[in-house]
């Protein structure tokens, strides 16, 4: 297989957003790499940001979780849009893709980020989102907005209509949150140097992964249905 390196583009899609708040969505970025998403402060950013005004962000987000929604937003949304792209590839080719190329495209674009100057401190924010319950709702409703998230389940679906419907939607739930857990842990290991961020090092694992993860989307349900 083959992964695209891409540019940061995000910054060039996002015109709205003015260079002050850029500015404080980087810093922000940064210090809950750094300290954790429950260790900084409104405060903290903005001082570290340079900014007079130790309410900017409130100025600039309206809250700390506008804030962090805001810097989902940001980075999501380069990935989200390459996951609207494949999928209209996939479509156009078949009404309803098979399986195993619905979830390489729940996995694939979020594992381009590994090879990114930004993926280490966004797939780190995404797990501590998917972690922590208060933060939790705010990462699903980000995900609720994905058009293409949404579309990609709802085919995967079409594939497992042998289990119950709660069945069905617990295993596309888990696959999301394992998807997560599972680049972020390769993030892990390349930055402590276990796992190096190329092609070569990353490709058989991702091939590996999406075998993985159909398998266990199709295996036999548990007693209890």
């Amino acid at each position: 297989m083959q992964i695209p390196t891409h540019p940061d583009i995000a910054q060039t899609e996002l015109p709205e957003l003015s260079s002050s708040a850029l500015t404080l969505l980087h810093t922000a970025e940064q210090l809950i790499a750094e300290k954790g998403v429950d260790g900084v402060s409104s405060r903290e950013i903005a001082r570290r940001a340079g900014q007079k005004n130790h309410s900017a962000v409130n100025y600039n987000f309206g809250s700390f979780e506008g804030l962090v929604e805001a810097l989902i937003n940001y980075r999501v949304g380069p990935v989200n849009r390459r996951r609207e792209q494949q999928l209209s590839r996939l479509l156009a080719e078949s009404e309803l893709p098979s399986l195993e190329a619905l979830v390489a495209l729940m996995v694939r674009p979020l594992a381009e980020e590994l090879l990114s100057d930004t993926g280490a401190r966004y797939l780190g924010l995404l797990v501590q989102l998917t972690q922590r319950p208060p933060w939790r709702d705010l990462f699903m409703r980000n995900r609720a907005r994905s058009s293409a998230i949404r579309r990609t389940s709802t085919l995967a679906e079409q594939h497992l209509l042998q289990w119950p419907e709660h069945i069905r939607q617990e295993r596309l739930r888990l696959q999301g949150f394992h998807t997560v857990q599972v680049v972020a842990e390769w993030d892990t290991q390349i930055r402590g140097g276990e796992l190096d961020a190329t092609i070569e090092a990353l490709g058989w694992r991702i091939d590996d992964f999406i075998h993985y993860s159909v398998a266990g989307l199709q295996a036999p349900a548990g007693r209890e249905q």
